[in-house]
């Protein structure tokens, strides 16, 4: 055989070579321009065909085991031979080789233009893992050498190939972790059965039938997200179980049952016993088992397990229709981690491994950078699937997918138990303050350098606020024993929270001073009650997040009467100046942050309003890319640029004395708003599957309420306005999805979901809907918080957007909905 296709190969060079000769010539201007767009991007057409050496003997045996077309084999070696002019080839020879049709396969099917597809356009004419295993090369080798090779030949497709290629990597990876799961839960569903009948086939039978059918459902799914994946499996097992309890003869007998016993005694469904035993989220699964793997295509599995009359069709069916699958994909053969059925056994220990398959050849040989390539792709492919990152385009895709961090389903991507994060962040602060003493601190030396020392007004506030902190816990644990432990605990604590604020006042002094800031200017500061306040609010945090106390912010800021928009002024400051605080500790903060930014700033009686008052929103253009030039100072009533003011007035037509204090605080809030408002606008966007226009048009609203309306903010959650925002543009494109649907995807996105879109304040006169108070939609804040006090109720976000978002939108959204592409703000 391997001669005949030796001579097939020489056959097919000497017609290539004699087809160009005498069709050089014969060729019209206009039919060459087309053949050289058409070629310009294929692989072969970067390489100078002449004087290439035939195939190696080994190449072609190799070649024709695998039955590889001659075309494609001799293109390959071509590419091949180029690669290695070019440069030196490291490493087995056959695995190049092996690499080289691939990369051929894969470039000759990646779509030309347009949006990369998850198929090729032209399918593989054989499995990849066919041709790896009579090159006997291990895939963890195969996908090594690919992806060196695209980067050694750097053809003008080169991008749309690493694309492809790192989903076919992502594809794998997941699957990898799918399956060492779906071992563990066969072993806990299932028996062993080491021989079939013509009724019950055997475990391995029944194995392989079940894990090609979850890899014809998982083809289907649009992105090879890890918890959807996780969910799918849940789902088809649910559907299984359901199917072998009507069941009296057949593959019921594979049935544990001790879990079968389990659940009758527990009176537990199926998916709730696998979520519970396997880390999975009940609600999620059944979430996506009744809005997705109900209404996905079933055909290619089985849809019957009468094995008495059909065990050919329901073994065969879904091999067929992975089979036809995987050549279109050009992807690697999942299948590969099935054991061989003499190694089948090994599935029913805890000691097999999965990923072990990667690493050896068909014949056994081991690769030896394997261990390390298979560990660093796999982390980054997990990695990006996790955390949502892996491009727009295909995020966009995603419709229902809910991206929930995969360390949440226990999917044993890491281990980070929450007793060494408590233990960490403690060793952290007692590393603060151990040995820290007040006499002989560089606090009482900085100050008693200064003119008027600051130091009376430090003990002095220090000491107020901890007894009132050590007052507070107490009452609120209703210990009135001074001598009991829990009081001696608060005690401690107390004492620790001085400590904690006595060294931050340290380190902002003297980096202060270290910059040669004017002692006047630095005691201004520091005599002030807000900033102290604000820094013994962020001690009161750290200390009580330190020792694991459980209360929620803004508690420490009612403790110390600092509203926690002030507060949040000082979290980058205390944190640039203490470079130990651990990571957890970082991020708490952020979170604290965020919750300001997102409600807390808002309220009706924080300091940001008579802020904005005077220096409105709309005076800040700095903000992305031609920001200034589009919304930013759009009028309510046409969307069209208005003319920027020459000077800064407030609403009323007063002229605004410049304060740059306030200009900078709120610049920096701004930027803070943009950032969270568009990471959740994108997520929430992505998950119902908007197009990059209308999340254009939200943005572009979002924005031009934050500064032309800001009021509508006020005692609001920034989240009511965005899911108004969306819903109102789904809505203008006549798009099918309704705010339930919005807002049941709001709720993967945020745990705290129903407590906010339950809740949104409006007066209570406006429920009134025959006298009702009309909205005034061109009051200003001065009027606002000048005006008496209206009583105010809470309503869901429906009810709201009904009764008042409407209302004040309906000038600008028709100019939205008509306004050009160029005229919108892109998301950032």
């Amino acid at each position: 055989m391997n001669v005949w296709y030796l001579r097939i190969l020489n056959l097919k060079q000497m017609l290539q070579k004699e087809e160009e000769e005498n069709d050089e010539d014969s060729r019209s201007p206009i039919a060459a321009l087309e053949d050289e767009e058409e070629d310009e991007d294929d692989a072969d057409s970067l390489i100078d065909k002449t004087n290439i050496p035939p195939p190696s003997d080994s190449f072609v045996d190799c070649a024709g085991e695998a039955i590889v077309p001659a075309d494609i084999a001799i293109a390959s070696w071509e590419l091949y031979y180029h690669a290695a002019e070019r440069v030196s080839l490291e490493g087995s020879e056959k695995a190049w080789q092996l690499s080289a049709i691939y990369y051929y396969l894969l470039t000759k099917g990646i779509k030309r233009r347009g949006k990369t597809g998850r198929l090729l356009t032209q399918p593989f004419p054989v499995s990849i893992l066919t041709v790896a295993n009579s090159f006997d090369i291990s895939v963890a080798e195969l996908i090594d050498k690919t992806v060196r090779f695209g980067e050694i030949i750097h053809s003008r497709k080169m991008r749309r190939f690493l694309e492809y290629f790192r989903r076919v990597q992502e594809g794998l990876a997941v699957s990898c972790v799918i399956f060492k799961k779906f071992c563990k839960i066969y072993r806990e569903l299932f028996g062993q059965v080491k021989e079939g009948s013509d009724s019950c086939p055997s475990s391995y039978d029944l194995f392989t039938i079940l894990w090609t059918s979850f890899l014809v459902m998982k083809s289907r799914l649009p992105t090879d997200d890890l918890v959807n994946n996780y969910q799918l499996l849940f789902s088809m097992l649910d559907h299984l179980y359901t199917d072998m309890c009507s069941m009296k003869d057949g593959i019921v007998h594979h049935l544990n049952q001790d879990f079968v016993q389990s659940l009758i005694s527990t009176d537990t469904t199926i998916v709730r016993a696998l979520c519970g035993k396997f880390g999975g989220c009940v609600l999620d699964t059944r979430h996506f088992q009744d809005h997705i793997y109900k209404k996905m295509e079933k055909t290619g599995i089985p849809s019957t397990w009468d094995f008495v009359e059909f065990s050919d069709l329901i073994i065969n069916t879904p091999k067929t229709t992975y089979d036809q699958y995987l050549l279109q994909r050009g992807g690697i053969d999942e299948r590969i981690f099935i054991p061989q059925p003499e190694n089948f056994p090994d599935i029913f220990k805890d000691s097999f491994q999965t990923s072990k398959v990667l690493k050896t050849s068909h014949s056994g040989q081991v690769f030896r950078d394997a261990e390390f390539l298979n560990t660093i792709s796999s982390n980054q492919c997990l990695e990006k699937l996790s955390n949502g990152k892996g491009g727009q385009e295909r995020i966009a895709q995603a419709r229902e997918q809910p991206k929930v961090p995969c360390v949440e389903y226990n999917l044993e991507l890491g281990n980070y138990p929450e007793d060494n994060e408590f233990f960490e962040t403690r060793r952290r602060l007692r590393k603060l303050i151990d040995g820290w003493s007040y006499e002989s601190s560089k606090l009482k030396t900085e100050c008693e350098r200064m003119s008027d020392s600051p130091a009376a007004t430090i003990l002095l506030k220090c000491d107020q606020l901890a007894s009132k902190f050590e007052q507070t816990l107490s009452e609120e644990s209703a210990e009135k024993k001074s001598d009991s432990p829990l009081s001696k605990y608060h005690g401690e604590l107390r004492k620790e929270l001085e400590t904690v604020f006595y060294v931050f006042m340290e380190k902002i002094i003297v980096s202060e001073m270290k910059k040669k800031v004017r002692e006047e200017d630095l005691l201004n500061v520091i005599r002030r009650e807000e900033f102290l306040d604000s820094v013994f609010c962020f001690c009161v945090e750290l200390t009580l997040f330190s020792n694991n106390y459980d209360r929620a912010f803004p508690w420490s800021a009612e403790l110390c009467e600092c509203h926690p928009f002030m507060f949040h002024k000082v979290i980058d400051l205390m944190i640039t100046h203490e470079k130990r605080l651990s990571r957890q500790m970082v991020r708490h903060f952020s979170r604290i942050e965020e919750k300001v930014v997102e409600c807390f700033a808002w309220k009706c009686d924080s300091p940001l309003w008579p802020m904005v008052a005077r220096c409105p929103f709309t005076h800040f253009q700095e903000f992305g890319e031609d920001w200034s030039d589009k919304l930013n100072s759009y009028s309510p009533i046409k969307f069209t640029p208005i003319k920027k003011p020459e000077d800064l007035r407030d609403e009323l037509g007063r002229p605004i004395i410049p304060q740059n204090q306030t200009s900078r605080t709120l610049r920096i809030f701004l930027k803070r708003v943009y950032f969270t408002a568009a990471s959740r606008l994108q997520e929430l966007t992505d998950r119902i599957g908007m197009g990059s226009r209308g999340k254009s048009q939200c943005w572009s609203l979002f924005d031009y309420l934050l500064r032309s309306d800001t009021l509508i903010f006020m005692d609001r959650h920034i989240d009511h306005i965005l899911l108004c925002c969306v819903f109102v543009i789904m809505k203008i494109n006549e798009s099918p999805v309704t705010f339930q649907e919005i807002l049941g995807q709001y709720r993967r996105q945020n745990s705290d979901a129903s407590s906010v879109y339950r809740n949104v304040s409006v007066f209570y006169d406006q429920l009134d809907e025959e006298n009702g108070e009309p909205i005034n939609i061109k009051e200003t804040i001065t009027e606002r918080l000048e005006a008496p006090t209206r009583i105010k109720t809470e309503v869901d976000v429906i009810k709201y957007y009904n009764l008042e978002f409407r209302e004040r939108i309906k000038f600008i959204i028709g100019q939205i909905d008509n306004a050009p592409d160029d005229d919108l703000m892109e998301m950032p």
